[in-house]
């Protein structure tokens, strides 16, 4: 279809009448298309895309007010003018119930049926355009929405971040042992990055492994009875790098089909090497069977966390898991040795 030359039909069983109005029409700039029965104007709306329908409500067979309602089924958006030699009010309101734009009194004017189609497709133009528009706000309101939960979303999950390093804060003000410092640190790292599980290795370099020195969660307890060789494994590729890493899907990789974390149904792990300068002492591991990805983010916010970590390991030197005592201190986890004997060592 030309947008620049209306394609109009003109549906009228006397041919002088279709005649004069498509050469009217012609030189006005409408590509016009004659039919002088109901059945020829539907065969060519089947066929044809038109902008415009001038249909004559008397036809022999099918009559206009039915051409023009088959109109309707097929395409909305032309613009329809009946013709009639019979105007009345019944007519006027039938037309207008079957999507008739307006309707002419036979013998219609050339001029008055040019005019009467330009407000037509004027009109069809304007709703159209209005419609993309409502369409278009729709849209903006729905990303606008989408958008507000989005960042509701977000702000909740910082608050809820804010409160749990403000918790830490809080906790690490009220103990003095280096071990309930380290358990909070862990546990604080875990909850920030919703992970189930986790565990500190202090880094060996007398024995090239990684010793467990706090946990959290099940398999943490499983690792706990781990050392894991520097240089074997996820974990200890990662203390041996140096560098902090995240698998967002161990299962999917068949290299690491018998990688410790892989065997105790771990999905996704985040290590943060516990570093000081260039030195590395230890790693943070986090681990759950989860699908969610670890995010950036999460990374930052736990290696945030590890400065604090790889201080204490400064401060207490040699770190080894060892037996809790019963006389010991029933509010300190039992994963930690007493670190504070350490400092004298």
């Amino acid at each position: 279809m030309n947008d620049s030359r209306p394609r109009t039909l003109v549906v009228d069983d006397d041919p002088s009448v279709a005649a004069l109005y498509k050469k009217t029409l012609t030189e006005k700039g409408y590509d016009v298309a004659t039919a002088a029965t109901g059945e020829e104007a539907l065969a060519k709306l089947h066929t044809s895309q038109f902008d415009a329908a001038v249909i004559d409500l008397v036809l022999p067979g099918i009559g206009g007010m039915e051409v023009v309602a088959a109109t309707r089924q097929m395409d909305p958006t032309p613009v329809v003018i009946i013709l009639t030699g019979y105007a009345s009010l019944e007519s006027a309101i039938e037309a207008v119930r079957y999507g008739a734009f307006d309707y002419l009194r036979k013998p219609a004017d050339p001029q008055q049926l040019v005019d009467t189609l330009q407000r037509g497709l004027a009109s069809r133009d304007l709703l159209s355009k209005s419609q993309r528009m409502l369409a278009e706000l729709d849209e903006i309101n729905r990303r606008m929405r989408q958008t507000q939960a989005t960042l509701q979303e977000r702000v909740s999950e910082l608050q809820g971040r804010l409160e749990t390093l403000m918790k830490l804060g809080s906790r690490l003000s009220e103990v003095h042992s280096p071990q309930a410092i380290m358990h909070h640190l862990l546990t604080t790292a875990a909850n920030l990055v919703q992970a189930d599980a986790g565990v500190i290795f202090r880094k060996d370099p007398s024995l090239n492994e990684l010793s467990p020195i706090a946990y959290i969660g099940e398999t943490g307890r499983e690792l706990r009875e781990h050392s894991i060789p520097l240089g074997s494994g996820v974990l200890g590729q990662a203390a041996a790098s140096g560098q902090r890493r995240v698998i967002n899907d161990l299962l999917s990789d068949p290299q690491l089909a018998d990688d410790l974390l892989v065997y105790e149904g771990m999905r996704r792990v985040l290590t943060q090497p516990l570093a000081v300068g260039t030195k590395t002492l230890g790693l943070v591991a986090l681990f759950d069977e989860r699908a969610q990805p670890f995010s950036t983010e999460d990374q930052d916010l736990v290696a945030m966390l590890a400065v604090q970590a790889a201080t204490i390991l400064v401060a207490t030197g040699t770190v080894r898991l060892r037996a809790k005592s019963p006389a010991a201190d029933e509010g300190e986890p039992e994963e930690f040795v007493d670190l504070r004997s350490l400092l004298s060592d």
